[in-house]
């Protein structure tokens, strides 16, 4: 299976009672290698109202079919064996929203 930096799948990490979106933030390196088994992710939910101070919106351009949010404060350890489904990539203009929110939320 091949994973990218960006990309948006499915998983179902610690704690989820069901699978869940993410967007992969791990660098090319550690998806490539074989023995490097987790990755990092930020959580997406379905968008209902405003997005909150540390989300970012993402939408259909992204591989939703509706409003999305994209979690930054919270950064999860994912399996790379649990991965599944892939809806497609981050545009680049929220990816640099991602990294923006990403600095301001965690004070990088």
């Amino acid at each position: 299976m091949n994973i990218h930096q960006w990309e948006i799948w499915k998983s179902r990490p610690l704690g989820f009672a069901r699978d869940h979106w993410f967007v992969i933030l791990s660098g090319q390196e550690r998806l490539d290698h074989p023995q490097r088994l987790q990755v990092n992710g930020l959580a997406c939910y379905k968008l209902q109202g405003d997005p909150k101070k540390v989300d970012v919106r993402l939408n259909g351009a992204d591989g939703f079919d509706g409003p999305t949010a994209c979690q930054c404060d919270f950064i999860f350890v994912l399996d790379k064996t649990n991965l599944h489904s892939c809806i497609g990539s981050v545009t680049w203009e929220r990816q640099q929203a991602i990294k923006s929110k990403l600095k301001e939320v965690h004070r990088l």
